[in-house]
C-alpha cells in the first residue's frame, strides 16, 4: 500500500482513538461529548501531537488537515444535516411561520450587516472577506440544538418549537447564500440570482417528484429487508449530493434537500434509525477536525475585530433572538432561552469558511480564528442550554426593574397567557407537572372524582388540550420558580412529577423539603438512579413503568399457562383497543 494511503488509515485511527479516550474522560467527568471532540482534534493535530514531529514505523503521528480528512469531515456535516432533514417538519411552523420567516431574515441581515459596518469602522477586512464574516457568524447550529432538546425531552416545548422554527428557515436561507458566494464580484446581481434560482427550483422539482411517486413504493418494497433499506436510504443521500454537485451546490445543501424529502414518508424515523452509525462516525470526524484545524495563527488575528465577533456571537445575536422572541409576546423566560440555545455558530459556517478559504487566508489568522469561533460556540451551547436557570436568575438581578416591569406587560407575555388557565387562590389541590399520556391520565381521572388539578406542561399543545377539557394548565416546567407560585404549590395536598427526567425537579423538591416538608410527592422514573436520586430528595412513591410492565407481563402469562385460556387474560382487549384509538385520532388533529 502507498504510503499516502498508510498515513490516511493511521490518521483515521488516530482520530477515532483520540475521540474514544477523550469521550470516556467527559462521560467521567460528566462533559458534552462535543467538547471532548474538539479537545481531541487540538490533542492530535498540527498544535498537539503535530508539534512534536514524532513518527512510527515511517509514518508521522499526529493528523493534518488532508483533503481526504476534510472531505470525510464535509461529509460528516452533510449526514448531520441529512438527519436534520429527515426528522424536518415544515408543517409545525404554521404556528410559528410568521416569528420564524421574519425573526430569522431580521436577525441574519442585522448580524451580517453588523460585521460589515464594524469592519469599515476598523478596516481590517476586504469587502469580500467581511461578506464571508457577516454570514459565517450569522448562523446557528441546526445540529447542535436539535440533539441537545432531543436528549433533554425538550424538542416539543414551547422554546424548543421555536427553536427549531428559526433554525429549519435559517437552513433555506443558506441553502440560498452558499451558491451566491462563489462568485462573490456579483453578488446580488440577477444574472447570478435568476440561474441560481433556477437551480433550487429544479432540486426541489427532483425532490417532490421522488417524495410523491417512487420514494413511497419504493422504501415500502425495501422494508422487506433490512440491508435493502439502509442501502436505499444511503443511496438517497448520494443521489442528492452527487445533483447539487452537478448543480454546483454544497453536498450538505444536497443531504438536507434529501432529508426533507424523506420527513413525509412513513418511514423517516426507520431511515434515521438506520444511518444513525454512519453519521455518529463521520460526524466525530467532523467535530474532531475542526479541532485539528485550530492552529496558533489566530493569535495575529486583530484583537478589536477578535473582541467585536465574540460579541456579536455571544452577545448581540442572542439579544436578537430575545427580542424579537420578546415582543412577539413569549415572555421573558421563552425568549431567554430561546437566546441561549441559539448562541452558536453553524454548521454551515464551516461549509461556508472552507469554500471561501482562499479569500479569507489573505488575512493572518482570520480563518484560523474563524474556526476558533466555531468549534467554541459549539462546545459551550451545552452549557447555555443547561444553566438556563443560572442565567435567568442572573439576569434578573442585573435588570430586576425592567423586568418586573416587563412580567406585567400584556404586550410581552400574550402568547404565554394564552397558554394560562388557573383558578386564582387555589389550596388543597393537586399539581402535575408533566402533561403527557401519563400526567394527562392521571389528571383526567383525578378530575373525574371532584378533585381540584393544576397540570403545568413545557408543550403548548399539552397545555391548551387540557384547558379545553376543563382542567386547569399552564405553560411551564418544574424548575421554574415563578410557576410554583402561580400554581400555589404550598398550599397543595399532592405533587405528582409525571415528567421523563428528575432533572428539572430537583430545585422543586429541595424547595419543598425547605417550605413545606411533609407535602406528598408521587413521581415516575424510567432509569433507577433517577428513582434513587428522587427518594434521596424526599419523594414518597415512585412509579416505574418497565418494572410495572415487566410485573403484569409475567402475571399475565403466567395465568394463561396455567390456565391456558387467552379469552380470560385478555377480556379487557376491545376496550383497550378503543382507548388506543381514540388516543391515536389525538396525535393526528391539528391544534388550531
Amino acid at each position: 500500500m502507498a504510503i499516502e494511503g498508510i498515513q490516511l488509515l493511521f490518521d483515521l485511527g488516530l482520530i477515532l482513538l483520540a475521540a474514544t479516550v477523550f469521550n470516556f474522560v467527559a462521560r467521567l467527568l460528566k462533559q458534552p461529548s462535543l467538547l471532548a471532540y474538539i479537545a481531541a482534534g487540538i490533542v492530535i493535530g498540527p498544535i498537539g501531537l503535530g508539534a512534536l514531529n514524532l513518527s512510527f514505523a515511517g509514518v508521522p503521528i499526529g493528523v493534518t488537515t488532508t483533503e481526504e480528512i476534510l472531505l470525510l469531515s464535509e461529509l460528516g456535516v452533510a449526514f448531520l444535516l441529512f438527519s436534520v432533514g429527515v426528522e424536518s417538519d415544515f408543517s409545525k411552523l404554521k404556528e410559528f411561520g410568521k416569528i420564524a420567516v421574519i425573526g430569522s431574515v431580521v436577525q441574519v441581515v442585522l448580524t451580517a450587516l453588523l460585521v460589515f459596518f464594524f469592519n469599515i469602522f476598523l478596516n481590517i477586512l476586504s469587502f469580500e472577506q467581511a461578506i464571508y464574516l457577516g454570514l459565517i457568524v450569522a448562523f446557528s447550529s441546526t445540529t447542535i440544538v436539535v440533539k441537545l432538546l432531543s436528549d433533554e425531552h425538550e424538542i416539543n416545548t414551547l422554546h424548543g418549537r421555536l427553536m427549531i422554527g428559526f433554525l429549519l428557515i435559517q437552513d433555506v436561507l443558506v441553502i440560498l447564500a452558499l451558491p451566491l458566494l462563489d462568485n462573490i464580484s456579483n453578488f446580488l446581481t440577477l444574472e447570478l440570482i435568476i440561474p441560481l434560482v433556477l437551480k433550487v427550483v429544479a432540486l426541489l422539482v427532483f425532490g417532490f417528484v421522488l417524495n410523491k411517486y417512487i420514494y413511497p413504493r419504493l422504501f415500502a418494497f425495501a422494508t422487506q429487508s433490512d440491508e435493502l433499506f439502509f442501502l436505499s436510504a444511503m443511496s438517497s443521500v448520494f443521489i442528492f449530493i452527487f445533483i447539487s454537485t452537478i448543480l454546483n451546490f454544497s453536498i450538505a445543501v444536497g443531504a438536507f434537500v434529501a432529508g426533507v424529502t424523506l420527513s413525509t414518508l412513513p418511514y423517516n424515523l426507520e431511515v434515521l434509525h438506520r444511518i444513525r452509525g454512519v453519521r455518529d462516525f463521520l460526524a466525530t470526524i467532523f467535530f474532531v477536525t475542526l479541532g485539528i484545524q485550530l492552529t496558533f495563527t489566530f493569535v495575529s488575528f486583530p484583537i478589536a475585530l477578535a473582541l467585536v465577533i465574540i460579541g456579536i456571537v455571544f452577545v448581540f445575536k442572542p439579544l436578537i433572538y430575545y427580542l424579537i422572541t420578546l415582543f412577539n409576546g413569549y415572555g421573558g423566560r421563552v425568549s431567554l432561552m430561546v437566546a441561549l440555545g441559539l448562541a452558536q455558530v453553524s454548521e454551515f459556517s464551516f461549509i461556508i469558511a472552507s469554500q471561501g478559504r482562499s479569500i479569507l487566508e489573505q488575512t493572518p489568522g482570520l480563518y484560523s480564528f474563524i474556526i476558533l469561533i466555531i468549534a467554541v460556540s459549539m462546545a459551550i451551547t451545552p452549557y447555555f442550554m443547561g444553566y438556563t436557570n443560572f442565567f435567568h436568575d442572573l439576569v434578573n438581578k442585573i435588570f430586576g426593574r425592567f423586568l418586573d416591569s416587563m412580567k406585567n406587560s400584556k404586550r410581552f407575555n400574550k402568547r404565554i397567557h394564552e397558554l394560562e388557565s388557573v383558578e386564582a387562590d387555589l389550596k388543597n389541590h393537586i399539581v402535575i407537572f408533566g402533561g403527557g399520556t401519563v400526567g394527562s391520565n392521571i389528571a383526567s381521572a383525578l378530575a373525574l372524582n371532584n378533585n381540584k388539578v393544576v397540570v403545568v406542561d413545557a408543550n403548548s399543545e399539552t397545555v391548551l388540550k387540557n384547558i379545553n377539557k376543563g382542567i386547569n394548565a399552564v405553560y411551564g416546567s418544574a424548575d421554574n420558580k415563578e410557576i410554583w407560585l402561580k400554581v400555589n404549590i404550598l398550599e397543595s395536598k399532592i405533587v405528582i412529577l409525571a415528567i421523563p427526567s428528575p432533572k428539572s425537579a430537583i430545585p422543586l423538591l429541595k424547595y419543598l423539603q425547605k417550605e413545606k416538608p411533609g407535602l406528598v410527592v408521587f413521581a415516575r422514573a424510567h432509569y433507577f438512579k433517577d428513582a434513587m436520586k428522587l427518594y434521596e430528595n424526599s419523594v414518597d412513591y415512585i412509579v416505574m413503568p418497565q418494572v410495572l410492565g415487566s410485573n403484569v407481563f409475567v402475571q399475565k402469562v403466567a395465568e394463561y399457562l396455567e390456565t391456558g385460556d387467552i379469552e380470560r387474560i385478555s377480556n379487557f382487549k376491545e376496550e383497550f383497543v378503543e382507548y388506543i384509538k381514540e388516543k391515536s385520532k389525538e396525535e393526528e388533529l391539528p391544534l388550531f
